[in-house]
């Protein structure tokens, strides 16, 4: 799998990070003077401009040992957007994003943390554990974070998994932010499952779930049909200017675009 590296402490990258989305209107100017507009949707961009400071002389021999695998801007790379959550749908749950047990219920509508109705009970009547879960195409042995604000008047536990790490969290009747720090996964795998599973019997509403790569979460980002994995990024140059400041400390400004997820 071709992939931006992740920094060696586990971050996805170093800040401050620009991110824009471009979109293209198309004019045509007709025999009789008039105009005809309309937006040209698949021209559609996102671009994220990474100012790497301070970065150690492993970090950036990574990303230009990558620039010259894709030979600058010819080959496309996945790219886990910094700025969102790597997750689709994050709080439509019923959605074909989400994998779901077969006796797991969904009963969307319910009072969430940020006192909307965003949240969602989770209850499952089987006979095993079970839950929801949602497969991603990005790297098994990249640091991720799992988080979601949990909350289970019946005092049930949840456990939170991803990959194959897995944590076990009590829940109250107040609303709680929990998190999962994971890695350590096979650097062969090209997938990496993200889920909540209740146990037998249990209940719980679950609000904002959320994958980042990184240690430690930051704040919830909703998103729609679409997460923040670009598998189709790019560099925007085929060279990147580095300035070496010092022993092991590397600067540089990283541009990479990619078409807009749909």
């Amino acid at each position: 799998m071709i992939v931006f590296p992740q920094l060696v402490t586990g971050a996805s990258a170093l800040y401050p990070v620009l991110k824009a989305r471009r979109k293209r209107t198309v004019v045509n100017v007709l025999g009789d003077g008039s105009t005809d507009v309309f937006s040209d949707n698949d021209a559609a961009l996102v671009e994220w401009e990474l100012h790497a400071t301070g970065m150690t002389g492993a970090e950036w021999n990574a990303i230009d040992s990558l620039l010259q695998q894709v030979s600058g801007r010819w080959q496309t790379f996945t790219f886990l957007d910094p700025t969102s959550n790597l997750l689709a749908e994050s709080e439509t749950l019923s959605s074909s994003a989400w994998t779901k047990g077969a006796l797991v219920g969904l009963t969307a509508g319910v009072v969430d943390p940020l006192g909307t109705t965003r949240a969602t009970t989770l209850t499952n009547t089987g006979s095993s554990v079970a839950g929801i879960s949602q497969v991603l195409p990005v790297p098994g042995n990249f640091q991720y974070c799992l988080s979601a604000w949990i909350r289970s008047s019946g005092g049930s536990s949840v456990t939170l998994s991803a990959g194959t790490n897995s944590q076990s969290v009590s829940t109250s009747a107040v609303w709680s932010r929990v998190a999962l720090a994971a890695g350590g996964g096979s650097s062969s795998a090209s997938t990496v499952i993200f889920g909540l599973q209740l146990p037998i019997g249990g209940a719980a509403d679950v609000f904002g779930l959320q994958a980042e790569a990184q240690l430690a979460p930051s704040d919830y980002k909703v998103t729609g049909v679409s997460g923040g994995v670009y598998p189709q990024a790019r560099f925007a140059l085929d060279q990147i200017p580095v300035t070496a400041r010092g022993t092991d400390v590397y600067d540089a400004v990283i541009r990479i675009v990619s078409p807009e997820n749909t």
